[in-house]
């Protein structure tokens, strides 16, 4: 177990916590729900409860199979809980000291008249001070009414649902067909869809007038009329889009919409309560996390609410019916979320007919928040309304929309709900639960959110988040440094280039004699800046075709940097590759020809005069109107060869226009555009420009490939892709990006399964945390505890016996020959024929499932195929049967899919395999005994699946899974590092002899990324206390001791390198034969 924490609390002496006592570490977690809990669990709760009370950054390392969302959940709530006590006790006891001074000075009372009629500045100190006191006080005690009234309100609907839910129970039988009303009504409500659907067709031909541009005025942006953003929480988006929420902001200013909170301040508004933001990456951790809360006994009063976005909150069907996209190998229509978004706001505009707004959406009057709830409501109905046969939630009192987002809002914190409930929620009561939750949030105290909701800046803007004193809880924050870059970097393609450009001329050309002066001018600079663009790429695109001519024959210098990438075949001949070209913002902006371009205001327009989505409503409706165009002329041609006597299918012959191909362009490409331009008006250093040749995938799927199924080897992804040129913003610095949570939040906690090596959140994530004024002395560079005091590092150790895991390097084959699997030797058919070999005998010996992973999908694809091909011995000999072969013998053989679905289908029928042999079966009847997952690195079973018990006994990493690289965003980023260690050195350690390191920030951080990926994928198999299995690591460079102490702690401590392979087949059958002894002792 690794501990560091500094006893000291270097925040005390900021001003908001001068005067802050630390709370006393509990011994105990009443909440926890099991009757004992680990001691490393206890260990890691009250750790947990340390951090946050002294307000640390927390770094918590927890195995998966140890309960670290009970733990999360029991150490902050607790927290949060005595927090609050302590609050109430110091309040309780300023207010009896001022009822003790009202007692002591009666005088003072009548200093409320003074206020009204003389000026501050003529009342004595005394005066002042003790007025200061008795706000305070009045204001503590409004807010405590307030609190009270809401709770008794949340109270009695919480009543309500339990009488509910009892008398549902003991008459479902005959309230079945009631029970269905919601879906009756969503039914109905859907069937209006198809006409609807032919209304908005007939749409189609708009007035020219609707997409002209509004009068602009440069001087005066808009921005600061308005007061309250709501752009929009865009999940599952790509980063380009996240990039440019602001831009949505703009959108709905520019359409004139009306939208939650507008009209209301800040300071009119309930204040905050202290609260909890827990993070993870997908919805479903989220709701796994809600799943583990409800075990405890703060499931039960605790005020929590989830936010999402679009995609899994609205429920209006007309708008995700006009969202959804059919893609060719889809069962069901996709919905897309930028589709949505867009029908989303477009039903907001000012001037939208009231039959295609959305009924669900509520705006809230100007006092919402503040005002006391008055009028009939649902809280006011009586049992008759449960037990009737009318809807419980339905009244035919109307109901004003405060009182409706009021009605949702007591609703939702009545009892926690995950992301599904709430948006089941939203249906029963008819409310927006997208906009909905964000009037909720204000009076919870845990909010359970995606990564992007909380990372983003503008994101979190305008959801109006609080983090000021707040604590942020990041789960699986093994990714938070690549989430980080990912999410702050932009690529901006030459054919997108080429289309803004090709829409904006258009939208010049047609509207240029209706335009303001201002609006043409604007619009010129927009064409000047993509045709710089569009130039620079085309420039560099023919820069090596010249200097492959200038060298009169000789093969260029560049080409030989990618040898397998540098060159393209044609019909002619061989063209180079361009080669990567890596700039900083300056350079770029220099050589393009924009640094004289004023990207700030060309930004502003963009954001605020709706431009972007004039543009793509013109382009789609010209889209529309040339498919029908050809469509009529196709019709006419089919009609006229049948009358020729040519008799052909007049249905074959008219061709549709494919929503795919409508879908594709969803988001306006102005805010892509934008995007790209805000990236370049970041610090110099912090980024850099990538002009590259990018695969662009050619069918319609996600990831770019077909089916895969389970036992058949994918063909590689790249064979259908095509090259095209690429500007990419590549993110350097996460760690500005960051700083902000960090310095706002009262803690930040960093937890995760596997969060080794822990060197790189330090030093790419809290720099700024780092004390270089403590001397190195003879501190090892491993030990960074005393040069972070702010930092709270726990590693816990796993619940299992030690005994339960064996952890063996393998450094040779059955046949002697070294295990190296470099990039330079990995793809020999020697080395690929001797991890097979390797393989059939630890297969012969692990029982039950075994998880093998490989290092990427290409080189799976390619040792599976060498595998299925007979080979030749030593002596000449062929082989009598491959190495497949003799695989398939000792287990069914599964795959690793790339679509979702083909996964989950391998996963039931891998599970089903296993399960279907009783354990610790011997018997040599039916020849197979168990099954082996061939799987990825950073696949889909690498992570967030559960390999439990007799899915997992085995785990092979087969290599080590670095990156590429020869990638030139990598060695630009490895490039970054070394020179931010390079200048630390020489301004914190000036005086300091030079000594020679073993590796520069750069390969450390080229190692870690590796290492990173082995520690995620090699935990999926131990998940409980009584849960065993080993960790095969097929390489040689695994025992290193570099690389040794890079593996989690519970994994290295139990790690043993064996030279030859031998030893490692009896240690495997001891291993196996000891928990089958027990087993079978256990049940006799």
């Amino acid at each position: 177990m690794v501990i560091w924490s500094d006893t000291g609390n270097e925040d005390l002496g900021r001003p908001e916590v001068a005067n802050e006592d630390p709370l006393p570490i509990p011994t105990s977690f009443s909440a926890f729900p099991y009757p004992t809990p680990y001691p490393i669990q206890t260990e890691f709760m009250q750790q947990l409860f340390e951090c946050i009370d002294r307000r640390k950054v927390g770094i918590f390392e927890s195995p998966t199979g140890t309960g670290k969302s009970l733990s999360m959940i029991c150490g902050a709530v607790s927290w949060l809980m005595e927090h609050e006590r302590a609050e109430q006790d110091r309040a309780k006891r300023d207010q009896e000291e001022e009822t003790r001074e009202k007692t002591a000075h009666p005088c003072s009372s009548s200093s409320s008249t003074i206020r009204q009629k003389g000026s501050s500045n003529d009342l004595p100190d005394w005066v002042l001070e003790h007025r200061a006191v008795s706000d305070a006080a009045n204001e503590r005690e409004e807010r405590e009414a307030r609190r009270k009234e809401l709770e008794a309100r949340v109270q009695k609907i919480r009543d309500r649902e339990k009488r509910m839910r009892e008398n549902m129970a003991r008459k479902m039988k005959r309230q079945a067909a009631s029970m269905n009303s919601i879906e009756g009504i969503r039914g109905a409500r859907s069937g209006s869809t198809l006409k609807k659907k032919r209304q908005d067709d007939d749409e189609d031909e708009m007035d020219d007038a609707e997409f002209l541009v509004d009068d602009y005025d440069s001087d005066d942006n808009g921005k600061g009329s308005r007061k309250a953003k709501d752009s929009g929480d865009y999940g599952n988006v790509s980063k380009e889009v996240l990039e440019l929420l602001r831009s949505f902001d703009a959108k709905e200013a520019a359409h004139g919409s009306s939208r939650f909170g507008f009209g209301m301040d800040d300071e009119d508004l309930e204040p905050d309560v202290l609260k909890i933001y827990y993070c993870s990456r997908t919805h479903s951790q989220l709701s796994q996390f809600v799943e583990e809360l409800r075990k405890t006994s703060y499931g039960e009063h605790l005020h929590v609410i989830a936010l999402g976005s679009r995609k899994s909150l609205c429920i209006n069907d007309r708008f995700r019916q006009k969202a959804s996209v059919h893609y060719n190998r889809a069962v069901e229509p996709i919905v897309s979320v930028n589709r949505l978004n867009d029908a989303c706001l477009d039903a907001q505009k000012s001037g939208t007919p009231s039959n295609q707004r959305c009924e669900f959406l509520h705006i809230p009057s100007a006092s919402f928040g503040s005002k006391s709830r008055s009028g009939t409501t649902r809280d006011d109905l009586d049992d008759d309304h449960i037990s009737g046969t009318k809807a419980w939630w339905k009244t035919d009192t109307a109901m004003d929309s405060d009182e409706k987002l009021l009605e949702f809002r007591d609703h939702t914190l009545a009892r926690v709900r995950d992301i599904e409930e709430l948006a089941e929620l939203g249906s029963e009561l008819e409310t927006c639960p997208y906009y909905g939750s964000r009037q909720t949030v204000r009076h919870c105290q845990l909010v359970t959110l995606p990564y992007n909701l909380l990372l983003h800046a503008s994101t979190r803007d305008s959801l109006k988040l609080a983090i000021k004193d707040n604590v942020l809880l990041l789960d699986e924050a093994h990714n938070l440094i690549n989430s980080l870059l990912q999410m702050h970097s932009v690529v901006l393609s030459l054919q997108q280039i080429v289309l803004a450009l090709d829409q904006l001329q258009v939208y010049l050309r047609r509207y240029e004699k209706r335009l303001s002066s201002t609006n043409e001018n604007y619009i010129r600079v927009l064409i000047r800046i993509l045709k710089c663009l569009e130039g620079f790429v085309d420039k560099w695109k023919m820069s090596t075709l010249h200097t492959s001519e200038a060298s009169a024959g000789q093969r260029p210098v560049h080409a030989s940097a990618l040898p397998q990438q540098s060159v393209q075949g044609t019909a002619g001949g061989r063209i180079p590759r361009p080669v990567d070209r890596v700039m900083k913002v300056n350079e770029f902006l220099h050589d393009a020809g924009m640094d004289h371009i004023n990207l700030f205001k060309a930004h502003a327009y963009l954001e605020t005069s709706g431009v972007a989505r004039k543009l793509q409503g013109l382009h789609e409706s010209l889209q529309r109107k040339e498919a029908k165009r050809l469509a009529k002329e196709e019709a006419a041609a089919a009609t006229v060869k049948i009358h020729q006597g040519r008799v052909g299918s007049l249905k074959a012959s008219v061709k549709p226009p494919s929503n795919a191909t409508l879908a594709t362009s969803t988001t306006p490409i102005l805010l892509v555009v934008d995007a790209f331009l805000m990236s370049l008006l970041n610090a110099d250093n912090d980024g850099r420009v990538i002009i590259t040749m990018e695969e662009e995938t050619s069918g319609l799927d996600e990831d770019g490939s077909g089916p895969a199924h389970s036992g058949t080897v994918a063909a590689d992804p790249a064979s259908s892709r095509n090259k095209k040129p690429v500007l990419k913003f590549m993110l350097l610095n996460p760690a500005n990006v960051f700083k902000p949570l960090v310095e706002e939040a009262r803690s930040v906690v960093l937890a995760g399964g596997t969060m080794e090596p822990v060197s790189d959140l330090l030093s790419h994530l809290f720099p700024y945390l780092k004390d270089n004024s403590v001397p190195l002395g003879g501190l090892a560079p491993r030990d960074p505890g005393p040069f972070y005091p702010r930092i709270h590092r726990f590693s816990c150790g796993h619940v299992i016996p030690t005994e339960n895991l064996m952890t063996l390097v393998l450094e040779k084959t059955p046949t002697g020959a070294p295990l190296e699997l470099n990039f330079a030797n990995r793809t020999l058919d020697q080395i690929i024929d001797g991890v097979g070999q390797s393989l059939v005998n630890l297969l012969n010996m692990i029982p039950d499932g075994v998880v093998v992973f490989f290092v990427s999908y290409s080189y799976m694809a390619q040792v599976l195929a060498r595998w299925q091909t007979k080979a030749t011995t030593s002596t000449g000999a062929v082989a009598s049967n491959t190495i497949f072969e003799r695989i398939q013998t000792k287990k069914r053989i599964f795959v690793e899919p790339k679509e979702a679905q083909e996964a989950d289908r391998m996963l039931k029928e891998y599970q089903d395999c296993i399960h279907g042999r009783p354990e610790h079966d011997t018997s040599s009847q039916g020849g197979q005994r168990g099954a082996v997952l061939f799987s990825v690195v950073g696949g889909k079973m690498s992570e967030g699946i559960n390999f439990s018990d007799r899915l997992g006994r085995g785990v092979i990493m087969v290599g080590m899974p670095f990156p590429n690289k020869a990638s030139a965003e990598l060695q630009e980023r490895m490039r970054y590092m070394d020179q931010v260690q390079q200048q630390e050195q020489v301004q914190f350690q000036p005086t300091m002899t030079s000594s020679p390191q073993r590796t520069t920030a750069g390969s450390e951080y080229y190692e870690n990324l590796c290492m990173r990926a082995v520690n995620q994928s090699i935990g999926r198999a131990i998940r409980h206390q009584g849960d065993y299995a080993v960790i095969v690591l097929m390489d040689k460079r695994y025992g290193v001791p570099r690389i040794r102490k890079k593996l989690p702690g519970w994994i290295g401590s139990s790690i043993e390198t064996c030279e030859q392979f031998g030893p490692v087949m009896s240690k495997l059958s001891a291993f196996f034969r000891t928990k089958r002894d027990q087993a079978r002792k256990m049940e006799q």
